[in-house]
């Protein structure tokens, strides 16, 4: 089945909110080796946006919870195209994690970078 492609779309946010936030907290747990469960900030998917070159689709004066709605829809569109499993945003997050992902101050920009790597992966899958 195809999606719209409209990454402003509150359904595909909702649901990247949630898919995002599962990912996450998979991948760190695995990073931790202990379950754990983590909300990924808005601030940090504003962040992995800019990382990943993904300037061109976000509409001019966003602030980062919009920011973050995009990349989040961006997400869950990619995982329902089939163009990314569950199990390799995991993977992606996971290696690309560091001991700032569990730091009070620094975990946003460190949370950053590892979404930025994701989804760098999907700008070339989806040609964005």
């Amino acid at each position: 089945m195809s999606y719209p492609r409209d990454f402003r779309d509150k359904g595909l946010a909702t649901l990247g909110d949630s898919l995002a936030n599962f990912v996450f907290s998979l991948a760190l747990s695995d990073f931790t080796g202990k379950p754990a469960g983590g909300r990924v900030p808005n601030a940090a998917l504003a962040i992995a946006m800019e990382r990943a070159g993904l300037k061109h689709v976000i509409p001019p004066r966003t602030d980062k919870h919009g920011k973050g709605d995009i990349a989040e829809a961006i997400m869950a569109y990619a995982w329902l195209e089939g163009v990314l499993t569950i199990e390799e945003a995991v993977r992606i997050l996971k290696e690309n994690f560091d001991e700032d992902v569990l730091h009070p101050y620094r975990n946003k920009e460190a949370i950053g970078k590892a979404f930025g790597e994701l989804l760098k992966l999907i700008k070339e899958r989806l040609a964005l």
